[in-house]
């Protein structure tokens, strides 16, 4: 059963439509400590993996300074695409046209969403998907895309950690950390899963060296093969890697 803010959706969608917009945008310098980091753990759902063409029909980010969770309400919506979802992706997420039939569109609550981000960086599984995504969006509405202080894939960092490992799944890197899933493909539960996943990493990570933002994106921009297989599907990798 997919979980979700049920409850308190009026109140958030409330919350959403009266905040303020969003803030100017916050750069994080490299030598930001990985155990304070501000960061939201972001997921999301979609029709479709073609970044392109396919529309997010579901939220979910959790945010974090380190390891912490921040004491405030999670972001978790549902969203309407203004598409048709294909059965296909509804097997995997299980959300279809009935689910999201009153769900506001991300272009209502865009302005809103982006606070949740700004002044944080994105941590996610597979991240760069999830900012193509969310940019790709932003261009088909005609809405501005304030950027957040950076990004951080798990997959890429524990490819760093684990460089002989055989695949980087969000399952594969769960099972390595003693994290259970629990509402997977759904985009609360895979952004619990990954926040789990990121509070037992940071202390591995400083093991071998890796305590700053800068430190984490230079992990990561040695990953080449799989940023080079990133960037040929179209996904954003610019926020990943150390400015130049």
């Amino acid at each position: 059963m997919r979980r979700s803010l049920i409850g308190g959706f009026g109140h958030m969608l409330a919350r959403l439509r009266s905040a303020a917009a969003p803030p100017p945008a916050v750069t994080l310098a490299d030598d930001e400590p990985l155990a304070t980091l501000p960061a939201l753990v972001l997921d999301t759902e979609t029709t479709g993996l073609d970044v392109m063409h396919d529309r997010i029909i579901s939220i979910a980010g959790l945010p974090h300074h380190g390891a912490t969770a921040d004491a405030m309400p999670p972001l978790d919506l549902l969203l309407h695409p203004g598409i048709r979802i294909p059965k296909s992706s509804t097997a995997i997420h299980g959300i279809d046209d009935r689910m999201v039939a009153t769900a506001p569109t991300l272009a209502l609550l865009w302005g809103s969403i982006q606070l949740f981000w700004q002044g944080r960086v994105l941590v996610g599984h597979n991240i760069g998907y999830d900012i193509a995504m969310l940019r790709h969006e932003s261009v088909r509405h005609r809405l501005p895309f304030h950027a957040p202080a950076g990004a951080l894939d798990l997959g890429l960092l524990y490819a760093g950690l684990k460089p002989r490992a055989p695949q980087i799944t969000l399952e594969r890197i769960a099972g390595d950390f003693g994290i259970a899933l629990e509402g997977r493909h759904t985009a609360l539960g895979d952004a619990e899963a990954t926040a789990g996943i990121w509070q037992r990493m940071l202390p591995a990570l400083g093991r071998v060296g890796v305590a700053t933002l800068g430190d984490a994106r230079r992990l990561m921009q040695r990953q080449r093969d799989l940023l080079h297989r990133q960037e040929r599907i179209g996904w954003a990798l610019d926020l990943l890697l150390p400015p130049r």
